[in-house]
C-alpha cells in the first residue's frame, strides 16, 4: 500500500491520458468531410450491336475529356472527337455505334 501511495501520481496520469485520448478520438471524426461531387462514369460495351439496335441521340456531353453520346436505352457510348462534332442532338444512331459490340 505504501509504494500505490508513493507513487499515485503515475496511475492518475495514465488515467488522464486515457480519457483525454478517448475523447478525442471521439471528436475527431465529427469533423466534417470536404464533400466531392465527382459521379462516376459508367460506359457501357453494347453487346449484339448491329442485330436491331435502334434509335436517336439524345445527349451529348464532354466528360472529363473524354466525347460520349446518350442513346436511350443503350447508354452512354465514347466517341472520338470528331464523331461528336458531326453528331447533333436528335440524329438517328451511326452505323459505326451500332457495329461497336463486335
Amino acid at each position: 500500500m505504501e509504494w500505490l501511495i508513493d507513487n499515485i501520481d503515475h496511475p492518475i496520469i495514465c488515467i488522464v491520458f486515457f480519457l483525454a485520448g478517448l475523447i478525442l478520438g471521439n471528436i475527431e471524426p465529427l469533423k466534417k468531410q470536404p464533400e466531392t461531387n465527382k459521379q462516376p462514369i459508367i460506359i457501357y460495351k453494347v453487346d449484339n450491336a448491329g442485330s436491331g439496335i435502334h434509335g436517336k441521340i439524345s445527349d451529348k456531353e464532354i466528360i472529363e475529356g473524354r466525347y460520349t453520346v446518350t442513346v436511350p436505352s443503350y447508354g452512354k457510348f465514347l466517341v472520338t472527337k470528331e464523331q461528336y462534332e458531326s453528331m447533333a442532338v436528335g440524329d438517328e444512331i451511326p452505323d459505326y455505334l451500332k457495329k461497336r459490340g463486335n
